[in-house]
């Protein structure tokens, strides 16, 4: 939680961010943002099959909708932010590897292609949505030899499993890349900008 409470209106309860992302949680301090970080407690796959949902975009808001009502639900009278991430090559949707040799065949599948971050916003309020926002980035990986992907993941280590596509652009990610095309907030998982556009509108915070 950051220190900047003077941010929040005079009386406003701090923020609870229902994610454990080091990210989004690094984001919302950067902006000054005095938050609790409370992640939800969810099985995302089964809310993804329940919802029907297939597109990337609407699979994000779902859950990041999903996150948002769960946390507000047991923390009334203050805003949660709920958000979530999704990463797609054309039809095939993507999550998080589950191990090194699952990361490495991320890796070379999105090798040479251009896939797509849909990254997804959602403010609750006792239990109800106020305010939800899809991002996308375009992001061109450049070609990447066997060697090369061998060489990224014994350098990068565990940190590969923690995001979906097994890189973290503000780190050794970066390095994967040869073109990006969208708004860097959404690639690291929080659509800043229309978030704190809402919290302007709703007097959370004070300019």
């Amino acid at each position: 939680m950051t220190d900047k409470a003077s941010m929040l209106a005079q009386g406003q309860p701090p923020l609870i961010l229902a994610s454990q992302s080091r990210a989004r949680q690094a984001v919302l301090a950067g902006a000054g943002l005095a938050f609790e970080a409370l992640p939800a407690t969810l099985d995302e796959r089964a809310i993804e099959a329940e919802s029907g949902l297939i597109a990337p975009g609407e699979v994000a808001d779902c859950l990041a909708r999903a996150k948002a009502s769960a946390v507000s639900a047991l923390h009334p009278g203050h805003y949660v932010i709920g958000a979530d991430q999704t990463l797609a090559l054309g039809a095939r949707c993507f999550s998080k590897p589950a191990d090194r040799t699952a990361a490495a065949d991320q890796i070379a599948t999105l090798a040479g292609k251009t896939h797509e971050l849909h990254a997804a916003v959602a403010v609750a309020f006792d239990r109800q949505i106020l305010f939800s926002h899809v991002s996308v980035a375009r992001m061109t990986m450049r070609p990447l030899s066997e060697r090369a992907i061998n060489a990224y993941l014994a350098e990068a280590g565990h940190a590969v499993l923690g995001s979906v596509g097994a890189y973290q652009l503000e780190g050794l990610g970066v390095h994967l890349f040869e073109r990006i095309e969208g708004d860097y907030f959404t690639i690291l998982g929080m659509p800043l900008l229309p978030l704190l556009a809402f919290l302007r509108d709703r007097n959370v915070l004070r300019f």
